[in-house]
């Protein structure tokens, strides 16, 4: 019996990791890597944190030698803890090109095994789980984060979602509410992309509205409790976050809709998703795939057919697909809370994974659940998804797309701080300050005799000469949290036109600046690390008494 259990176990791996390798397939064969979107800005990410974990700093919060040495406070806003695997990779001295497939390898794995696990627990069928696994992890517009926009958070987003869905449905449709999986996932979405996780929160009160009636106080409670364990497992990124922007204003603050979103139609998703490509980022076509829009559309014919439950999940599938278009009037939030999605077609996130369950509920339906039928859909799936990636390469190649090479990755654009420089406090001239990255006294570029003398991780050193009074500012990006030496003592320093700032009297001086971190930063930091700590061991305990 065992035996036969184990042999199950392994082909199951085999098969979610083959699933894996198809949604990078073939990219891994290649020493390069297409220069699109996101990619330069996570690129200085990955390895910025690479050179945080050497160093044993697993919350580096600012990048030090990120944007020409002015350092950018990246971790501050965008969590960097899920790229240890990555760091891992290239601290064992693995080139940058395989590192980064590899990671790529390791979130689509994450991704098949989540989204197994998501429907075998409420369906307890392994077949059901594995297409949906297979559809979920292969569905084009996760293909597309991964390997088109170089959406690394989205991307990671994919992975984590189905257990914060699961979690929801476990405390509405199952006597077993499972508030520490949905506390879980949400601290996890937290911890790969602010954004989805925000919109995640949105769609969850929604539901709430809508399931009302189903809201009894132990959905209440259940939900209380996922709520502070997320905050708990979060509070590492969510304190520091809130002290951030309580003593600042930074650019993120003024984030409106973007143009090419609004644009966006219920006929090009349907067009971009018949044609199984989605073109390089300049003419990106975002979509959800053939084989998602069919299922979509096989639910709309047969809808009065259909279980009650799958109406529901029709309908869901719908308003989703319909919220990422134009026909929601996303003009009239522009400029409101909700422009933090940028641009509306991300909800596709959403309607990949909604379209997904569908497509597998309708298999079911229709009882096409045969071991023929089923390696039927998973060929179709992987036979798409691999016409899609070589289409990809194909247009790239046809466009000479700039590669990240191992040789040349680190040669792209010292300042690279990403498209919209969220992250910088507001009215900063970073323009100014990247052509001039010196000392600047009451407001003048220093040259005088000005030398860096030192400038190791996270520690810089200047020497200077000054005349009278005057106001110094630093070429580093200010944050809370730095520290500021003259002459071996601690000064007080400050924000002026976005760089740290000190005022010093006359002499010959030496100034260091090293980023110390705030207290509230340390301490959410291991708050939350030992509440993990403790999850795990009480879990750890609770099955061995079960098992017992």
């Amino acid at each position: 019996m065992n035996s036969k259990y184990n042999k199950t176990e392994i082909i199951l791996l085999l098969a979610l990791l083959g699933i894996s390798i198809i949604s990078i397939f073939p990219y891994f064969f290649n020493n390069y890597i297409f220069n699109q979107d996101d990619l330069l800005f996570h690129r200085t990410r990955l390895e910025s944190y690479s050179q945080a974990v050497k160093h044993l700093d697993f919350f580096p919060r600012v990048f030090p030698n990120m944007g020409l040495n002015f350092g950018y406070g990246a971790d501050l806003f965008y969590p960097s803890i899920l790229l240890l695997p990555f760091a891992f990779f290239r601290i064992v001295g693995i080139a940058f090109v395989p590192s980064y497939y590899l990671y790529q390898l390791l979130i689509s794995l994450v991704t098949a095994a989540s989204a197994y696990y998501f429907l075998y627990s409420i369906k307890k069928s392994q077949k059901l789980a594995l297409l949906f696994s297979c559809f979920y992890t292969l569905s084009t517009y996760r293909l597309i984060d991964q390997s088109v926009r170089a959406a690394l958070g989205e991307t990671l987003a994919f992975a984590f979602l189905p257990l914060f869905i699961l979690g929801v449905y476990s405390i509405f449709y199952s006597d077993k509410h499972r508030w520490q999986l949905l506390g879980i996932g949400m601290s996890l979405l937290i911890a790969s992309h602010l954004i989805t996780a925000f919109y995640s929160f949105i769609l969850l009160l929604i539901f709430i509205l809508i399931n009302w009636k189903k809201c009894k106080l132990a959905q209440i409670k259940s939900l209380i409790m996922a709520g502070l364990l997320s905050l708990g497992l979060s509070a590492w990124f969510l304190f520091p976050y809130l002290e951030q922007i309580h003593h600042l204003t930074f650019n993120f603050n003024n984030t409106t809709l973007w143009a090419n979103g609004l644009k966006f139609s219920l006929g090009d998703l349907f067009i971009n998703s018949l044609a199984n490509l989605s073109a390089p980022f300049t003419e990106l076509k975002p979509n959800i795939g053939l084989l998602l829009l069919v299922a979509v559309l096989i639910a709309g014919f047969n809808y009065r057919k259909l279980s009650p439950s799958n109406k529901r999940l029709s309908l869901a599938t719908l308003a989703v697909i319909l919220l990422a278009t134009n026909i929601f009037p996303w003009g009239l939030f522009k400029v409101s809370i909700l422009a933090t999605i940028q641009f509306p077609w991300r909800l596709l996130l959403f309607a990949s994974f909604f379209s997904s369950l569908l497509a597998v509920c309708l298999i079911e339906e229709f009882r096409l659940l045969s071991r023929k039928d089923i390696l039927v859909f998973i060929a179709l799936s992987g036979f798409l998804t691999l016409g899609f990636n070589i289409n990809n390469l194909s247009q790239s190649n046809s466009k000479n797309n700039v590669t990240v090479t191992n040789e040349n990755f680190t040669d792209f654009y010292e300042s690279e701080i990403g498209h919209g420089k969220e992250y910088l406090v507001k009215d900063t001239d970073f323009k100014k300050h990247f052509a001039s990255p010196g000392l600047i006294i009451d407001g003048i570029p220093y040259t005088d005799s000005s030398r860096k003398v030192e400038n190791n991780y996270n520690y810089s050193t200047f020497n200077v000469r000054i005349n009278g009074t005057q106001e110094v500012q630093l070429p580093k990006f200010y944050y809370e949290g730095y520290e500021v030496k003259l002459d071996q003592q601690v000064i007080r320093n400050y924000n002026k036109n976005g760089l740290v700032t000190v005022k010093l009297e006359q002499g010959l001086h030496e100034i260091s600046v090293t980023y110390k971190k705030t207290v509230i930063q340390k301490v959410s930091a291991i708050f939350s690390v030992l509440l993990a700590g403790l999850l795990i061991f009480y879990n750890i305990i609770k099955s061995r008494r079960k098992n017992k």
